[in-house]
């Protein structure tokens, strides 16, 4: 898609810093790099990521004015408030410098594609007369009375910031309707209902392109920790499909008690398991049934028992045979033709009709 051996313009990239927001926005960065755009991801000094891992992005960083406290308090949502205050000036002030000269030029800013918890993009980005896309970094069913969440669903830790939290949601859900459309981090394989109900409610178009890991080339580690790759020869010995993987993400966290329970419930399975010891939660298991919920405290008796309903019981048969079929309509979806594909395709002729 380059023209006369030039790129096709610059897009301007905005993660929000967590991990699992970093990796998706790099990840379609890569996809969109390859499909002839030149890539600057701007980024909070917090949780920056490694620019030798993308080389042929352009990095910078701007000041985010959080402090250690803001950091280690484990207030997400205040945290997110305070980086849409913060960083507002600091990107005006960088993309203004950034436009000077190159109006009209193949190295143009295109358009700016920001996390939509950065949502203080799109007023920086309307001030400069630029189009904006969002990322969505989850999938669609994300707030309380949207079937099939229930309020115990969700992410955060609700008892103590119901409010914040919601004043959040309600500043992303009015960006949605500025902006030139939205992109998903999902499929319409697996959550067809509520993209219907998405585009119904916000009129731009709203493009589920996902699991951008697989939509193209591999690309190199976003990860925000040094990477231990010593289990791969462990693994290597262990028999097929008798390994349990533990990932519990990059934001949720457990007490010193719920580690020992779960380190305990792990071990007295007596099944061989991988455990990465990060914290978070998911609520996928609950709707497309392959997975299983611990209703009660976290206690190693639990952990055993959903362990060995999963390992050893038919329950836990039935759910990897429906694992095995949600992978086979994924694959479906990414292919040639698929509807993740012909998602990103529209995707690459909106930013070029800019």
């Amino acid at each position: 898609m380059e023209k006369n051996g030039q790129r096709c313009g610059r897009l301007v990239l905005l993660p929000c810093p967590f991990q699992g927001h970093i990796n998706p926005m790099l990840q379609l960065g890569t996809i969109l790099h390859c499909r002839g755009f030149s890539i600057t991801i701007v980024h909070t000094q917090f949780n920056s990521p490694n620019p030798s891992n993308h080389p042929n992005f352009k990095f910078n960083p701007i000041p985010d004015g959080l402090s250690a406290e803001d950091i280690s308090s484990g207030d997400i949502v205040s945290l997110i408030q305070k980086l849409n205050v913060n960083c507002k000036s600091h990107l005006r002030e960088y993309l203004s410098q950034l436009m000077i000269g190159r109006q009209g030029s193949h190295d143009d800013i295109v358009c700016i594609i920001y996390d939509e918890l950065m949502y203080f993009t799109e007023a920086v980005a309307k001030f400069l007369k630029l189009p904006t896309i969002i990322l969505h970094f989850v999938s669609q069913d994300l707030v309380p009375n949207l079937h099939p969440l229930r309020f115990k669903d969700l992410p955060f830790p609700l008892n103590r910031n119901l409010e914040k939290f919601s004043q959040v949601i309600n500043d992303i859900y009015k960006m949605r309707t500025s902006s030139s459309a939205v992109i998903w981090n999902t499929m319409d394989c697996l959550e067809r209902s509520s993209l219907a109900c998405i585009q119904q409610q916000c009129q731009v178009p709203n493009l589920p392109i996902g699991p951008m890991h697989k939509l193209g080339p591999a690309s190199p580690s976003s990860s925000l920790l040094k990477e231990d790759t010593n289990c791969m020869a462990w693994l290597g010995k262990q028999t097929k499909n008798s390994v349990i993987y533990v990932s519990l993400g990059s934001i949720a966290s457990m007490n010193e008690k719920e580690l020992a329970e779960m380190a305990w419930g792990l071990a007295n399975s007596q099944k061989p398991f991988l455990w990465v010891v990060r914290p978070d939660s998911s609520t996928n298991g609950k709707r497309n049934k392959v997975g299983l919920e611990l209703e009660n405290e976290l206690v190693r008796c639990e952990i055993e028992k959903a362990i060995t309903i999963l390992m050893a019981d038919k329950e836990g048969e039935a759910m990897r045979e429906r694992a095995k079929n949600l992978k086979e309509k994924i694959e479906l979806c990414i292919k040639e033709g698929g509807s993740c594909n012909n998602s990103l395709n529209k995707l690459v002729e909106i930013i070029m009709s800019f």
